[in-house]
């Protein structure tokens, strides 16, 4: 009679063990996604903006920049520093835009939380208008690091 019970509980303890394993690869996979936008590069659908516009890797005060492409120009933007770590998220958002009272839903659509970061600061600027965006427009940058770390960063 024990070795039909060790016989029946095998199957039992191999399908559950099965599942547990399973249950970790997920969670570990889970986090490697969202390690993976915190370390340029990062993965498709992301591509760097100079393979879509005539600008360089590194942009001074900007970072290096990356854009699903199908999220262009507004963004999400993923901006990295000088040492390749996220230090912003950016959109850019059409002066015209604006005046026309248009609206900007979702932009993020679930990306901070994907990334697992805390936004530090917000910052707004406006922007005349450069390659990717002609048009004046305002920056919005949400910032994921200190103030002293986005500036060492974002100008080397």
């Amino acid at each position: 009679m024990s070795t039909s019970r060790l016989t029946y509980r095998r199957p039992h303890l191999a399908g559950l063990a099965l599942l547990v394993a399973a249950l970790a690869l997920f969670t570990v996979l889970a986090n490697v996604r969202a390690q993976d936008l915190t370390v340029s590069p990062p993965p498709a659908p992301y591509v760097s903006v100079v393979d879509i516009l005539p600008l360089p890797d590194f942009i001074p005060g900007a970072g290096a920049l990356f854009i699903d492409p199908a999220n262009a120009p507004v963004g999400p933007w993923l901006s990295y520093g000088s040492d390749g770590n996220l230090v912003e998220i950016l959109f850019m958002v059409p002066l015209s835009g604006m005046t026309a009272a248009q609206n900007w839903d979702d932009l993020a659509a679930g990306l901070l939380a994907q990334l697992d970061v805390t936004v530090d600061h917000v910052d707004v600027s406006y922007n005349g208008g450069h390659p990717g965006m002609a048009e004046p427009h305002y920056h919005i940058r949400l910032v994921v690091v200190d103030a002293a770390t986005q500036q060492a960063q974002l100008n080397p």
